[in-house]
């Protein structure tokens, strides 16, 4: 508790320390340059997908879309060389009843970078695993047909909350955020703190070390979650980490995740993964493993994956899992997804 209570105090002085700095520099401020980007995306999904999803009667082959606009401030202040913006993440599907996926605003400088909105938090931006070195949609962590398993730990995901980044150093770099309520995302007013599967006062962290030697890319991270529920005196943690190394247009990666939960249960999470890069196609096989503690529910899954460049923006992208949700009906079998992706 004493290192959460630090945790907080620090993130809330640099937010004051930055809005007060980006408040003197305003009368030089640039105007800001506007860019606009995002992925449209068609996926055919076929396969056991009734027994991937538990759903039933779910088809066993369909289409679906897949679509987001990015539209992006940024500027540069002249006197004080502070950097600042927005980001807002619109989702573009016909059937979206989300108007946004991420939104948030970001003053950096040579200490670093504070980001306030829906967005992320600092452990789940800052993992590594076998996920990492991942063709096709994502293998173990892409497209949900295919995802049978989880990757990482629970997260705060797009919950309002404070996040900071340290500048990297000689290959390091730090982060940190505060998450107030789980359940609290976007404009809404006066959340309330007493439903029992929301968590307060979430502290992320996380260190990445990224350098090459001779060809050789290494990236490893650590990270770490703390929260508290809103109701009870029930807690939350969880650690973990993982690394990759590339050479020669191979790769392999692995990590370990675990987490500590007094409402949902313990559990273990495993993933490692080996790819290549051939021309124009990378491939890569890449597997998921869950240990739930006091439970013989240990769910499991490989997914081998494809891509390829078609034009500049353009690519194919294709994963065949088979997995085994253990849960002790007839939940095994292989899914598969083919998609078209154009990033712009």
């Amino acid at each position: 508790m004493y290192l959460k209570k630090a945790l907080l105090g620090t993130t809330a002085l640099l937010g004051v320390g930055a809005l007060m700095v980006a408040d003197a520099g305003r009368a030089n401020a640039q105007a800001f340059e506007v860019s606009v980007s995002g992925f449209s995306r068609f996926m055919a999904a076929f396969g056991n997908l009734e027994d991937q999803s538990g759903t039933a009667d779910a088809r066993s082959f369909y289409f679906r879309n897949d679509t987001e606009v990015h539209v992006k401030a940024r500027a540069t202040d002249d006197a004080t060389g502070m950097r600042y913006g927005a980001t807002v993440e619109f989702e573009a599907d016909t059937n979206a009843t989300v108007n946004t996926d991420e939104t948030w605003i970001f003053i950096g400088g040579n200490w670093g970078e504070l980001r306030f909105g829906d967005e992320d938090g600092a452990a789940d931006n800052m993992k590594v695993g076998g996920f990492s070195v991942a063709a096709g949609t994502g293998g173990i962590d892409g497209a949900g047909e295919v995802a049978n398993v989880g990757v990482f730990f629970d997260n705060s995901s797009d919950a309002t909350k404070i996040i900071y980044y340290s500048p990297k150093v000689s290959g390091f770099q730090l982060g940190v955020s505060y998450t107030p309520d789980s359940g609290h995302a976007g404009s809404t007013t006066y959340p309330t703190d007493t439903t029992a599967t929301d968590r307060e006062d979430w502290i992320e962290a996380g260190v990445v070390y990224a350098n090459s030697f001779n060809g050789v890319d290494v990236k490893a991270s650590l990270v770490g979650s703390w929260a508290d529920y809103e109701t009870g005196n029930n807690d939350f943690s969880a650690f973990g980490g993982g690394a990759t190394v590339g050479f020669g247009g191979f790769s392999v990666g692995g990590g370990y995740f675990t987490e500590n939960d007094d409402v949902g249960g313990d559990r273990d999470i495993w993933s490692v993964g080996a790819a290549a890069s051939l021309g124009p196609a990378n491939v890569s096989v890449t597997y998921a493993a869950i240990d739930n503690d006091g439970s013989n529910i240990d769910p499991k899954n490989i997914v081998l994956s494809a891509d390829m460049g078609l034009f500049p923006g353009v690519a194919l992208q294709g994963d065949i899992s088979i997995f085994d949700r253990d849960t002790g009906t007839d939940d095994d079998g292989v899914t598969g997804v083919v998609r078209l992706h154009i990033g712009y």
